[in-house]
């Protein structure tokens, strides 16, 4: 095999850490719940999931019983198990966390997701198209919540999306090694079944407007786009060839592993050296998948490794695979001219009252390449095109009543695009309630 191909299969292999479990592992672990009469585990669940009954029916073998109790809750748990903040949430909540180590929530979610899948036992409707028809912008976890709930009310699901394969930021956001695409697959799979139509490489706005769909006779439009745009770092230089977007590299990658384009496109080679900047969820990903290629890397953080966004379970990861990190590092300036030779940044120091100040003190480290990580914004020339009011910071508003419409009637909207980058879980859960919203006008005006 040669050495392009063992790089390309490296990009699958989930950290042997998090592997999934077997059924006597997932058998023993279940029996762990302690099925508390008050279930902190739900409160920490921002979607309320009964996890004491499922994990309860899962250890007495009943897998319909518990991915029926999950799906009461859940659109997504095969996706939800595997990529949750768990820690900070039903993880972080549940009462051996006081002594520890925590029931493994999240991997016996996707076990149990995963073995009714398997089984054939995963709650199925095939709408009847009868309740009228919505066209679903984005296939990201809101648009997929949005259509699944839809389908269930037998509306006519219509889901376009600009890329030619589900998922948005599910499929490019989020590494092979921590969500692999067969998953994401699956789930699109399921509400093909269900009934719902996709249209793959539309993209609203360019190839298809808003009055286009009202003259395709559309009672409802679901916005849930996600943000695609890239926050500038802000740094002198920036322009310099050999700063990457975070975003944008690790959408390369997975083209790379769909098949669509060589390993070689990718701008991050064996042996670079390469500073990520920022300390997030998205940093942590693209310096993971900048290690597996091959490359040296650092994140440059401005903070203290207390003020990371991440979560920690990442943070160690990150170290296990072998990132070097640099705390209270404020980025300043992009050295070189044909292309990056190197990275300046300014030491900070911390005030006895917690204000973190510049020293005047630079320092300049060796770099090929600069991957910014600190935040992703709405697409506004979209927005505009659909002329939605929007806030200060060009984020969609949205209404309570009907929940999710926009300024626009009849056009709703859920997830990173309104409620700017969250979790999936998140942009989930205001996608069950949008669809709900939906019905509700749709329901409404027809008795009009």
């Amino acid at each position: 095999m040669s050495e392009e191909n063992n790089r390309l299969t490296s990009f699958y292999q989930e950290p042997i850490r998090d592997r999934d479990f077997t059924p006597e592992e997932a058998a023993v672990e279940a029996t762990r719940c302690l099925h508390c009469k008050v279930p902190l585990c739900r409160r920490g669940c921002p979607i309320g999931n009964d996890i004491p009954k499922f994990i309860q029916a899962l250890a007495s073998g009943d897998i319909p019983q518990a991915i029926g109790y999950i799906y009461n809750h859940s659109d997504l748990p095969a996706i939800c198990g595997r990529v949750c903040p768990r820690e900070n949430q039903c993880e972080g909540s549940c009462v051996w966390s006081r002594k520890g180590k925590p029931i493994e929530i999240g991997k016996l979610e996707r076990f149990i997701a995963d073995r009714a899948f398997e089984m054939g036992v995963t709650p199925f409707h095939v709408s009847k198209g009868s309740a009228g028809k919505v066209a679903i912008l984005g296939s990201g976890p809101s648009g997929l919540a949005v259509a699944r709930n839809l389908l269930l009310l037998d509306y006519e699901v219509i889901i376009f999306e600009a890329k030619d394969c589900p998922g948005g930021m599910l499929t490019y956001g989020i590494p092979t090694f921590r969500l692999h695409k067969d998953v994401v697959q699956r789930e699109a799979d399921a509400l093909t079944r269900m009934g719902a139509h996709w249209q793959y490489g539309v993209k609203i706005g360019v190839d298809k407007s808003l009055q286009s769909l009202w003259e395709d006779g559309f009672e409802a439009v679901f916005i849930g786009f996600g943000t695609a745009d890239e926050w500038n770092l802000g740094i002198t230089n920036e322009q310099c060839q050999g700063v990457l977007g975070a975003a944008a590299f690790l959408k390369q990658v997975e083209d790379v592993q769909l098949g669509k384009v060589p390993l070689s496109s990718v701008p991050v080679y064996k042996g670079d050296r390469v500073a990520v900047i920022g300390a997030g969820n998205v940093a942590i990903d693209a310096a993971r998948t900048a290690i597996r290629l091959g490359a040296d890397v650092t994140i440059v953080y401005r903070r203290a490794e207390k003020n990371m966004k991440c979560l920690p379970s990442e943070y160690e990861e990150a170290k296990l695979d072998g990132v070097q990190f640099t705390f209270y590092a404020a980025p300043k300036a992009v050295i070189g001219t044909d292309k990056v030779t190197g990275l300046q940044y300014e030491k900070q120091q911390i005030l006895e009252d917690a204000t973190m100040v510049p020293t005047g003190d630079m320092v300049t480290i060796e770099v090929d390449k600069i991957i910014g990580a600190i935040g992703n914004k709405p697409e506004l020339d979209v927005i505009r095109s659909f002329s939605l009011a929007i806030n200060p910071d060009g984020y969609i508003v949205t209404s309570k009543k009907p929940y999710g419409m926009t300024s626009c009637e009849g056009v709703f909207a859920a997830g990173d695009i309104v409620h700017k980058p969250a979790t999936v879980v998140l942009a989930m859960r205001e996608g069950r309630k949008v669809a709900r919203g939906i019905d509700a006008y749709i329901r409404e005006k027809n008795k009009k």
